[in-house]
């Protein structure tokens, strides 16, 4: 019958022709677009036609049972054939072990009393026997004859006798020779246990046999059967199905109602919904795409989207892409989720929006589904929220140097405490006296710690680095730290006990002071809450292991906990009375933390609140060779004065603030010298350049002339003090600092606040000529500076192997490349900082130090600006990459940066 989409019942007509349509007839031509009820009503497919007709139904059963016996009997035929085959093999094997036994057996006593040519024939005999035997006890084909009463018995005494003889056979013949008796009765012993396995096996296979082919025919029966009762059931199926197509037309019925409720679900979606054909012409538009793009819903339909919706810039992109898939290619959008894109609304303004594309094929009609939703409140949520997070990081980065700035003005007035402190001990005190100077000197070295402290959390929290690797001896380190922790942890009644477990690891590669400092904030902590009871640093090393672990127990008052997880926190403390009555910022666990994490380590804490606290330190620890033992010390001052080496230094002291140049003064007096003072950095300039100073403290925050800028004055100019030692005297410390201001040519750096022993050394180091080359600081920097730091280059030869090569080859392109850019023309400052910072870290990598120092250097002048440095350095730089790639390829000798 025909279908009316207006007309629910069929319109009749005669009851074959309507069977013979339905049966053989063609399907009805699909139209180009399809209506609503078109699109959704059931027509039955060929299948189903197949299914509706009886007839032909019963001739199929038919036909296949005649197969369905005929394949059964095929199956039933060959089956018999295959287990036979298998049988006769499984008998042939038996029989065959038998032949190689004897044949084996044969061998061994002409072997016995014949001559060393028969050992060949021998042991070829023992291993045709030997595999034999692994095949009847591991095949699967001789699964069945395991199965045997006394066949396995059989068969392992066999295997053992054999294996009692292959170590002989496998010897030379020397050997062999001595084992033939042994071998034979072997032999003899194992002719009984052959018998019984054949025995065996033979009687066995029977019994299978018969048992196999019963159960077989058994199976193909039940098969037979159960394929003619699913025929039968094919057939009575056959008629069900009938009487299903015949409700197809009710189906046609209630699809055409979901049809509709899917047009209600599209016009009440919040998301625009849009649907195009295969071309982008748009066939759908509901009313949340009118609300969003502006268009009416007839203003839409039959548009394509390209010139609608998508702006012009797009596209020439969006054409390219359904032209791809109509030529056959794929849909980049479709199935991708939710795809953020640009849009256009009916008055040309853009917008951003999110869309998620699929892809229907119904009767051969190709549709693509946009589901599209406005995300413009979105993205400027967002735009505010980068913007929100930029300013915190700017904030973030204010107060990193808010701390870096006030702990150097924080240094500065405590050099003039410490400095006169220092100077003020030297005199004649009273008692009374002395105890409050002690006091003041315990208060200044905590809030020094303090200091030291937030500068740490500063570097940290700006992502600079806080520990530099050299070769250290971890035990000495360790028992310097205890030992030095002893006096204030007894002071509170409490035995403080140092225990090494494992091996001495030597030299290993750490930062010695961050793992000092480490062990000094755990013990402090473990000493301030702990009184009249123990505490016990346990260092574990084990051999073959790089890690070290060190536990710090004590027994005083615990941690609560709730406390647990915060207290490697930033200025957390406990709320506990004893708590209270000590000093503390809370910073100290939480500086730790940073320090065991940039060291590649971690720390944990154990704690039961009242009895006591357990921190595991864990430390990766790579051991290295010894550095190059160095030059003995120079002798002290005094002693220098009293072998007439020197008398006195003429020293000139540049520093603004009045009070650091008092307690400067009268340190250097106090050792004996001569001193000049300049109290900013041009001052300085203008006495370095008419008179000669032996060594010469810059400050490196002044007015009218800074530090650096007055460095670069003095070594620039032709003064008597040009090549003057020049050491920093400042707060800032910072490794980043300290190689800028020897990159600026100074020789050392002075710490504030300044303390007494530092400068001891700065004048011990410095007593002889600036330019002597026998001086122990210039020495020292000359071995620092050579021109390849062989631990570092041997390290990376050692971890890449072969590639080393490849890897300094490339390495030396790439240096030669910059450094012909870098001599070609003037280059924007800007890129020459962003070129050279990248390759100093390469230089880094294969040890080459002074040349990473260089190009370090020209990239902090290049930030700076300062043309006129910029161009110094890169006029040196030739002649130190020549040497430096020179030393990298194993030629020449180890050349020194003067």
């Amino acid at each position: 019958m025909s279908i009316d989409p207006h007309i629910t019942k069929p319109v009749p007509r005669p009851a074959w022709l309507a069977r013979l349509a339905r049966a053989f007839g063609p399907p009805n031509p699909k139209p180009k677009h399809f209506s609503d009820e078109e699109l959704y009503a059931v027509r039955p497919t060929s299948a189903q036609r197949v299914i509706g007709n009886p007839r032909l139904l019963g001739l199929l059963s038919l036909i296949g049972l005649i197969l369905m016996t005929a394949l059964t009997l095929k199956v039933i035929k060959d089956v018999r054939q295959l287990r036979q085959s298998t049988i006769e093999d499984i008998e042939w094997s038996l029989n065959e072990a038998e032949v190689e036994f004897l044949s084996y057996q044969y061998a061994v006593r002409q072997a016995a009393f014949g001559s060393g040519s028969n050992y060949v024939t021998m042991r070829r005999e023992f291993d045709i026997l030997q595999n034999r035997i692994d095949d009847l006890r591991y095949g699967v084909i001789y699964e069945p004859l395991r199965a045997a009463p006394g066949f396995e018995d059989a068969i392992n005494a066999v295997a053992n006798h054999l294996g009692a003889s292959a170590a002989a056979v496998r010897s030379p013949d020397n050997v062999l020779r001595a084992a033939l008796p042994e071998m034979e009765n072997h032999a003899v012993a194992m002719a009984p246990h052959v018998r019984s396995m054949a025995a065996a096996g033979q009687t066995n296979l029977d019994v299978l046999l018969d048992h196999d082919q019963l159960a077989l025919s058994t199976t193909l029966t039940v098969m037979g059967v159960i394929g003619f009762i699913l025929t039968t059931s094919l057939v009575l199926l056959a008629f069900y199905f009938n009487q299903l197509r015949r409700q197809s037309e009710a189906r046609r019925i209630s699809l055409i109602a979901a049809g509709e409720r899917t047009h209600a679900v599209m016009a009440s979606s919040l998301d625009a919904v849009i649907v195009c054909d295969a071309d982008g012409v748009i066939e759908e538009f509901n009313a949340a795409a009118t609300e969003t793009f502006g268009f009416s819903h007839q203003e839409a339909v039959g548009q394509n989207v390209a010139t609608l919706l998508v702006p012009p810039e797009h596209r020439d992109a969006h054409n390219r892409g359904m032209h791809r898939v109509s030529h056959g290619g794929g849909f980049h959008m479709v199935g991708k989720g939710r795809v953020r894109m640009e849009a256009m609304r009916a008055d040309g303004s853009h917008f951003p929006i999110e869309m998620a594309l699929q892809k229907s094929e119904t009767h051969g009609h190709l549709m693509y589904i946009a589901f599209v939703r406005d995300i413009s409140y979105r993205v400027r949520a967002e735009r505010d929220l980068i913007e929100a997070r930029d300013q915190a990081r700017a904030g973030e980065k204010a107060k990193s140097r808010f701390l870096a700035v006030m702990s150097h003005e924080i240094r500065t007035p405590m050099n003039g405490i410490l400095g006169n402190m220092s100077l003020l001990r030297e005199t004649q005190l009273t008692e009374e006296q002395q105890g409050y100077l002690t006091h003041m000197e315990s208060s200044s070295d905590i809030l020094l710690g303090h200091v030291n402290d937030v500068l740490d959390i500063a570097r940290c929290e700006d992502g600079k680095p806080l520990v530099q690797y050299r070769p250290t001896r971890l035990r000495e380190i360790i028992d310097s730290a205890v030992e030095s922790m002893r006096p204030p942890a007894e002071d509170n009644g409490n035995s403080l006990t140092l225990i090494h477990s494992g091996p001495d690891l030597g030299w290993v590669q750490t930062d010695p002071g961050r793992v000092q400092q480490m062990l000094l904030n755990l013990l402090s902590n473990a000493a301030k809450f702990t009184e009249h009871g123990s505490i016990v640093v346990d260092v574990r090393c084990k051999a073959g292991q790089d890690d070290v672990v060190i536990h710090i127990k004590d027994d005083g008052i615990g941690i609560a906990e709730t406390a647990l997880d915060r207290v490697f926190e930033d200025f957390f403390t406990q709320d506990d009375s004893f708590a209270r009555k000590t000093e503390g910022t809370g910073l100290g666990l939480g500086i730790v933390r940073r320090i065991s994490e940039a060291l590649g380590g971690s720390i944990s804490v154990e704690s039961t609140l009242g009895e006591g606290t357990t921190f595991t330190l864990r430390l990766p620890m790579l051991q290295c060779d010894a550095p190059e033992a160095e030059t003995p010390p120079a002798p002290q001052v005094e002693d220098a004065v009293d072998q007439n080496t020197t008398d006195m230094l003429k020293v000139l002291v540049v520093e603004d603030n009045q009070i650091n140049r008092d307690v400067v003064r009268a340190m250097l007096i106090r050792e004996g010298h001569l001193v000049e003072e300049a109290h900013n950095g041009q001052s300085g300039v203008e006495k370095a350049s008419e008179e000669e100073f032996d060594l010469i403290l810059m400050d490196i925050s002044m007015p009218v002339l800074d530090g650096r800028e007055a460095t670069r004055a003095i070594r620039a100019g032709q003064g008597p003090s040009a090549k003057s030692p020049i050491v920093a005297l400042t707060a800032h410390v910072m490794p980043e600092n300290v190689t800028e201001f020897l990159g600026l040519g100074m020789q050392d750096v002075l710490p504030k606040p300044l303390l007494r022993p530092d400068l001891q050394r700065i004048i011990r180091d410095h007593a002889a000529a600036a330019n002597n080359d026998t001086c122990p600081t210039l020495l020292r920097l000359n071995r620092m500076r050579q021109l390849v730091d062989m631990e570092v280059n041997k390290a990376l030869r050692e971890s890449v192997g072969e590639a080393y090569d490849m890897l300094l080859t490339q390495m030396r392109e790439e240096l030669q490349d910059l450094l012909e850019w870098l001599v070609e023309h003037e280059q924007p400052l800007p890129e020459v900082a962003e070129r050279c910072h990248k390759f100093a870290s390469s230089a880094a990598v294969f040890g080459a130090i002074p040349l990473q120092e260089m190009l370090v250097n020209i990239e902090l002048a290049a930030k700076g600006k300062d043309t006129v440095e910029v161009s110094r350095r890169i006029e040196q730089l030739p002649d130190l990459m020549a040497k430096s790639l020179n030393r990298l390829n194993g030629g020449g000798t180890k050349h020194k940066i003067g």
